[in-house]
């Protein structure tokens, strides 16, 4: 999947806490599995934007770097291919509470927010599925 494009939805557990986020300032990060939605149309493309997340002490580049500093990756799930974040973001709200307005979605401001407390981990697992999204790697 080396330079292959597209749409993630990158799981990441977190405890509660308090952080400076770029632009965003300070805010609140609650408890627990948070989903963040991103794109990947770099020339790494998904494989290098996910071993990013995955990996410590990198440069805080990204909403989402300040929390995987912090919070622990659990999984992803990818689908080549796919590039409307916005439409991805609106289908995992489906799924999970939407948190932290404006976070990673700064260049799409008719996005709420990219990131969003999960109920369910199963049935965001079972809803990305049946879009054809894969758990990656």
């Amino acid at each position: 999947m080396s330079g292959t494009k597209g749409l993630y939805v990158l799981i990441i557990e977190c405890r509660s806490f308090k952080i400076n986020i770029g632009s965003l300032g300070p805010v609140e990060v609650p408890e627990g599995l948070l989903a963040y939605v991103g794109s990947a149309r770099g020339p790494g493309g998904l494989d290098a934007r996910l071993r990013r997340h995955f990996k410590k002490g990198k440069a805080k580049r990204w909403h989402i770097d300040y929390l995987t500093e912090v919070c622990e990756p659990v999984e992803a799930w990818v689908l080549p291919g796919g590039f409307d974040e916005s439409w991805l973001a609106k289908t995992v709200a489906s799924a999970a509470k939407p948190i932290i307005k404006g976070f990673g979605s700064s260049d799409k401001p008719e996005d709420e927010t990219h990131l969003f407390l999960v109920r369910d981990l199963s049935e965001l697992e079972e809803i990305l599925k049946g879009l054809g999204f894969i758990r990656w790697p």
